[in-house]
């Protein structure tokens, strides 16, 4: 079976051959890589001053050494010359390309290129299900947090504000470290808490925490990208979990809202 295909788009800037390698090492399976410049990059202006010609330059050969890195690692790499001046000229060859790998992952790298190219790309990535990622130097690429659903549903179900909170504690008692609890142990700390659910769910009335629906709050969490699921390498039967950045953001975000309106909050959560 093919590996599927991880398209890479990078906004073109004079840094982009030091952060692609670092980005590259992150993620791993980048099949394909796009690099967005600016026309003015590749015009010659005879108003251009030592210091427009020395950027431009730069950016030249920044561009030239992501190939040469791509092209020593078996990935395609394409250059799109685009008049960033609109929106839709960011767009267009974006949805050109994702016409073309319609089934890819896409990913971006937003650490470079002026502020309307980079803003435009990163637009286009949560319209193709992409990730963007930004990284300075030869330091780790980070992903940008973006939620999969508004911070305001997570009270839907306080479940997922307990689990979550639980698994926050956990990271915070190894202070930042990834934590790993195993999934019988999360489900008997969280059924300790009596927490009431609406009365229009099919498990309202039910004060005892089923097993079954313990994994579908799981499953749910980890679809929205709040927690992570990993097979305990010593027991291929357990599963471990941990929260991740975007899960610890909703939780901030949470926090925030409650204390801005004074609402308390589920028990246990504070």
């Amino acid at each position: 079976m093919d590996r599927q295909e991880h398209i890479h788009i990078i906004s073109a800037g004079d840094s982009i051959h030091t952060t692609y390698p670092a980005v590259l090492q992150e993620l791993g399976t980048v099949t394909h890589t796009f690099i967005f410049a600016e026309k003015e990059v590749y015009t010659n202006s005879a108003r251009d001053d030592a210091n427009k010609r020395a950027w431009k330059c730069a950016i030249r050969s920044a561009i030239d050494e992501v190939n040469a890195i791509s092209l020593s690692r078996n990935i395609s790499c394409a250059l799109v010359c685009i008049d960033a001046v609109t929106f839709d000229a960011i767009r267009d060859p974006v949805l050109g390309i994702f016409s073309e790998h319609p089934n890819a992952r896409y990913s971006f790298d937003i650490s470079a290129g002026s502020k309307r190219l980079s803003l435009g790309l990163f637009s286009m990535s949560l319209w193709v299900e992409g990730d963007s990622y930004y990284a300075f130097g030869n330091s780790r690429a980070r992903r940008v947090p973006v939620p999969t659903l508004p911070s305001k549903n997570l009270p839907t179900n306080p479940q997922y504000l307990l689990i979550l909170t639980l698994l926050f504690r956990a990271s915070e008692q190894k202070k930042g470290a990834v934590t790993l609890v195993p999934k019988d142990t999360l489900f008997n700390e969280t059924k300790v808490w009596q927490v009431p659910v609406r009365n229009d769910r099919e498990d309202a009335g039910k004060h005892e925490l089923s097993k079954a629906t313990f994994s579908r709050l799981l499953s749910t969490l980890a679809g929205w990208n709040l927690i992570r699921e990993e097979t305990d390498p010593d027991n291929v039967q357990e599963k471990l979990y941990s929260i991740t950045p975007d899960g610890e953001l909703a939780l901030f975000v949470y926090s925030a809202r409650i204390k801005q309106r004074g609402v308390t909050g589920t028990p246990g959560l504070t």
